[in-house]
């Protein structure tokens, strides 16, 4: 698949994600859902891009980069319940997968050489 449509994918994505009420609640625009995304994308990126320079295939470091953001935000829900100020949130481990698998995505596209 071409970079162009999977970034136009995941803008709209956002963008009708925007749009749409969970319980009179913005989901995409909740800040903590962000940091969730963002933090999980910078992750799935990297593992991904090192997972590349290391030889592996896109499918092979996708599912490196994807997993390892995944993994650390189900690891980070399971210590927020030991937490006395936070909670363990189903959709916070949504948003880790949304961005996990759009950093990943965008990553594994490229060559990385460094």
């Amino acid at each position: 698949m071409n970079l162009k449509i999977i970034i136009g994918k995941i803008l709209i994505f956002f963008m009708l994600g925007q749009t749409l009420m969970a319980e009179e609640i913005i989901f995409v625009s909740q800040r903590d859902k962000q940091k969730h995304a963002v933090v999980s994308a910078v992750v799935a990126f990297t593992v991904t891009g090192f997972a590349r320079n290391r030889g592996a295939s896109k499918v092979e470091s996708f599912f490196y980069g994807a997993g390892a953001a995944i993994a650390l935000g189900i690891l980070k829900e399971g210590l927020d319940g030991h937490n006395d100020d936070s909670t363990r949130e189903w959709a916070d481990i949504g948003a880790d997968v949304i961005g996990a698998t759009a950093g990943a995505l965008i990553s594994a596209q490229f060559e990385w050489k460094f």
